[in-house]
């Protein structure tokens, strides 16, 4: 896996959280204390969204202004579409991001969500669907998709991607016809849907909140030499830094002082 390997968040109520993206979206649940982990069938890399319970939780200037998700084909945008509205949850109609189809939906916690069409996407892959699901196998969520962040020093975050964890800038857009800003796309390893983070300049300061850092991006690689490079370049920088040792595997850590961490894991095959 190289891509986007983990998305983590706020909630001001897991049962809530849990209800809608397990016995509504038909995700893979597990728990992990006062936090929730869904993905597909193994939980496996690039399917993972974390929720941290958080009393009196209030979504007001996050970072992550949308998180991704995927499912196999322009059908399963019609699934999930008539599965919301059973439930009775609002949700958008379906547009178009560089060719890919998607429609968004928000949470109890007013954190919006994009559900993407991988129909015609290349890069990184698509997870495994679980025959326990609420949800047809043939139009589960499997994966995450673009993560859409706004930063406040954006020269400064683009750095980090690029220098320290081996992200590529390769495009940028418009995200409105009017807008007077352009979003800034970076893709790690194949890129593709699961490969890519879209960041903005936010025009208020985010800062961070009482609760401390909850939201997290993390990215995967299966590349020694990247993962030694960014060791090196925040040493060469003087970036402060936390080296993590998850499950067997090595992680990087940095936490921007506005609440937001950024991950990079070596993943061993």
């Amino acid at each position: 896996m190289n891509g986007l390997r983990s998305v983590t968040t706020g909630t001001n109520n897991l049962e809530q959280t849990k209800t809608l993206f397990k016995d509504i979206l038909g995700l893979n649940v597990a728990d992990k204390g006062q936090a929730l982990r869904f993905g597909d069938a193994e939980l496996n890399s690039g399917t993972r969204l974390h929720f941290v319970e958080i009393p009196n939780y209030i979504n007001n200037h996050n970072h992550l202004e949308n998180i991704g998700l995927r499912v196999p084909s322009d059908e399963g945008l019609d699934e999930y579409k008539s599965i919301l509205e059973s439930n009775r949850i609002n949700h958008g109609g379906v547009t178009d991001l560089n060719g890919h189809k998607y429609f968004d939906f928000k949470d109890q916690n007013n954190q919006t969500f994009n559900i993407y069409s991988n129909e015609h996407n290349t890069g990184s892959p698509l997870g495994m669907p679980t025959f326990e699901s609420t949800v047809n196998p043939l139009h589960q969520i499997q994966g995450l998709g673009p993560v859409i962040l706004r930063v406040n020093e954006l020269i400064l975050t683009q750095s980090i991607l690029s220098k320290v964890f081996g992200l590529t800038h390769f495009a940028e857009y418009l995200p409105t016809d009017d807008a007077d800003f352009k979003v800034q796309v970076f893709r790690i390893g194949k890129g593709g849907l699961g490969g890519e983070l879209h960041i903005y300049a936010a025009k208020e300061e985010v800062k961070m909140p009482q609760h401390g850092i909850v939201e997290q991006i993390e990215f995967a690689t299966e590349s020694k030499s990247q993962f030694q490079q960014a060791l090196q370049q925040l040493e060469v920088i003087g970036i402060p830094y936390q080296t993590l040792d998850q499950e067997g595997e090595r992680s990087l850590r940095i936490s921007e002082k506005s609440g937001i961490t950024f991950i990079l894991t070596l993943e061993i095959k």
